[in-house]
């Protein structure tokens, strides 16, 4: 009988039968507990819920936030009806989808690690994490890998067509059509296949984003500036990825550096493929450094080029730190001494049903109030409206900064609001409440004064006393 090594492990062919069953079951496996905890702990993930609720039930799209993620909205109203599950099980296939064709990736490049580059891929936290919520990121990656995919197999329409679904659940998505364009180049030098790919891109883009283009001209496209810091950054980063792998990486990067340029001057395609799109996805990500997710595209190309540069040793080591973080965090305390906590996706899980429960208890205890939501602003509002036989039109993406009334409990919710404002409802008898740091944090960016000055209440400890 042959003994499997440990190098047979780490180059596993996981598309292999029955290697793909034991790969699909681990994947649902550990996604299927976490289904039933909201629709995640973003805020934006109740914002898409929000979208495909009013699409759903008053056939009126409003996009969850601008610049409009399409696909992903759309999809989802087909779901809502059904609950957090079905639209987080959507997520989930979308991701399993993902994983497979990684995987197929990885088996047509002959990439060394590629078994431990699978596994690593499914159990990493933020790709763990954001494939059990109502999030656009997972449906945009896996659009992303399938292009990659056709690309590789030569179908350059198909490949157009994933593209411009990519494009249509991130619009962000569209700077990969430069790396792919350069693949194709150097893989097959006729510029009709790359008319194909191109035209193919933007027909599907294009028809996905007609809706917001008819309602918004092209003021749909938003920017928004960046307002946070590096430490900001640095706590995403390592809470998502674990100080150990952070630190380690690092050390990876710099021991690897020498093969790296090496490939660079050689010219190696894949190599100057990798780096161009890792490329693109951080210059974006710098730009905007709101949520560590925004890098998730450049994960898989990460991933392998890591894995072609790196010694096998240290990269497994790296791999092993990664995923640990999924159950562990390693830290240390404000003496200095270590701590060691919940992993990323064990934190995300109890954040979740935190939430959920704790919003749930405001939207039904507090009465004649004003609340001060901040970022659970959208998870307010869905809560509310989800549990009403008339509910009212949501509207997220246009509505974020207005008003919006629980009228059976005489209460309105707003995101963020001048000082003006509150007084104005004050003198008219309503009860002033804030939702936690979050509406404090936010008000005092965009208001400039302290919600903890004045007479208002936490509403969160206010439902404690």
């Amino acid at each position: 009988m042959h003994r499997i090594s440990l190098n047979d492990l780490l180059d596993l062919e996981w598309t292999k039968i029955p290697y793909i069953m034991v790969l699909i079951t681990s994947f649902l496996l550990s996604r299927i507990p976490f289904l039933n905890l909201g629709f995640g702990v973003d805020p934006d993930a109740w914002r898409i819920a929000g979208s495909a609720f009013d699409l759903s039930y008053f056939h009126v799209y409003h996009p969850s936030r601008f610049p409009g993620y399409p696909f992903p909205e759309y999809f989802n109203a087909l779901l809502i009806h059904y609950g957090w599950i079905a639209t987080n099980a959507a997520t989930m296939v979308i991701s399993l989808i993902s994983v497979v064709v990684f995987a197929k990736i990885l088996k047509e490049l002959n990439v060394k690690n590629k078994g431990l580059l699978v596994i690593t891929y499914i159990f990493l936290p933020i790709l763990w994490i954001n494939s059990t919520v109502t999030m656009d990121y997972m449906w945009a990656l896996a659009f992303i890998l399938l292009t990659w995919f056709f690309i590789i197999k030569k179908q350059y329409a198909l490949a157009g067509l994933m593209m411009g679904l990519a494009i249509g659940s991130r619009i962000t998505s569209v700077v990969f059509i430069l790396p792919f364009i350069y693949l194709i180049l150097v893989k097959n030098k006729e510029i009709k296949k790359i008319i194909y790919f191109f035209v193919a891109t933007c027909l599907t883009a294009l028809t996905l984003f007609l809706p917001l283009y008819l309602q918004y001209g092209l003021n749909f496209i938003s920017y928004y500036p960046t307002q946070t810091g590096i430490l900001f950054i640095w706590y995403d980063l390592t809470y998502y990825f674990g100080i150990l792998a952070v630190l380690f990486g690092l050390i990876v990067i710099i021991l690897s550096s020498e093969k790296l340029f090496e490939n660079i001057i050689k010219k190696d395609e894949l190599t100057i493929f990798l780096l161009f799109s890792i490329f693109l996805v951080v210059f974006l990500y710098i730009g905007t450094p709101y949520e560590m997710a925004y890098i998730i595209p450049a994960i898989p190309f990460g991933l392998v080029l890591l894995s072609k540069i790196s010694k096998r040793k240290l990269f497994g080591i790296l791999c092993i730190f990664l995923v640990l973080n999924s159950f562990i965090s390693f830290g240390l305390s404000s003496s200095l001494f270590p701590v060691i906590g919940n992993g990323a996706v064990i934190s995300d899980a109890e954040i979740r049903a935190v939430i959920t429960g704790d919003i749930d208890e405001v939207t039904r205890n507090i009465n004649n109030s004003i609340i001060i939501s901040g970022e659970y602003f959208p998870i307010m509002v869905y809560i509310y409206e989800k549990s009403q036989n008339n509910s009212q039109i949501i509207g997220f993406g246009k509505n974020d900064y207005g008003m919006h009334w629980n009228h059976e409990k005489n209460v309105g919710y707003v995101y963020m609001t001048p000082l003006n404002e509150i007084e104005h409802w004050q003198k008219k008898g309503y009860k002033i409440y804030y939702m936690g740091s979050s509406a404090v944090d936010l008000t005092e960016l965009n208001y400039k004064y302290n919600l903890k000055d004045y007479n208002y209440s936490n509403a969160f400890t206010s439902l404690n006393t």
